[in-house]
């Protein structure tokens, strides 16, 4: 059961990886994606508010089919409609649903929703321990915060891999397109 942090951290390395090195406001975009990388837990709030027999979450929120149509409505908000921008955020927004259907412990994920209500995982072994006390307020945030900084760890080094990488390959590309010659006809 990843936390939010470990969610906008991984859909912030797809933005990073998928984004075009000429794109504008790439602050935009990685903000974008790491709202809609955490987006598909939004479905907690149908449980808090009673909505139908409860159970939502790993559901609709956690499909393909919810990823792309979040994918294609942040392009029509972001204003630069190319198809790219489609797979960028549909990639952010896919990456929770991956990222649960790896490691949750929960019944799976409607990976294939409305096709199927079947719930997928893979049932890898969860490299962190998602258990907190409650016997205490203090105690459950102490907890929250541990496994917060355990996903910032584990997840921020993958984000600055990917910028770093993205820059060396823009560089490489800088460098071997030939220089436009100017006047030498």
């Amino acid at each position: 059961m990843p936390l939010p942090v470990a969610h906008g951290l991984l859909a912030a390395s797809v933005v990073v990886a998928l984004r075009e090195p000429t794109q504008s406001r790439p602050w935009k975009l990685l903000l974008v994606g790491v709202f809609l990388g955490i987006s598909p837990d939004l479905d907690y709030a149908l449980n808090l508010l009673r909505v139908g027999n409860g159970g939502w979450h790993h559901g609709f929120t956690h499909s393909i089919v919810f990823a792309f149509c979040c994918g294609l409505i942040a392009t029509l908000i972001a204003g630069e409609r190319r198809l790219r921008n489609v797979i960028l955020f549909t990639g952010a927004t896919v990456s929770h649903t991956l990222l649960d259907f790896l490691i949750t412990e929960s019944r799976g994920v409607a990976l294939w929703w409305p096709f199927s209500d079947y719930r997928y995982k893979l049932r890898l072994p969860n490299p962190i321990d998602y258990t907190w006390s409650t016997t205490s307020f203090f105690e459950v945030i102490v907890d929250l915060l541990r496994i917060c900084l355990v996903e910032l760890m584990i997840f921020g080094p993958l984000v600055i891999v990917v910028v770093l990488l993205k820059r060396l390959a823009t560089q490489r590309r800088r460098s071997s397109t030939p220089a436009s010659s100017s006047g030498n006809n």
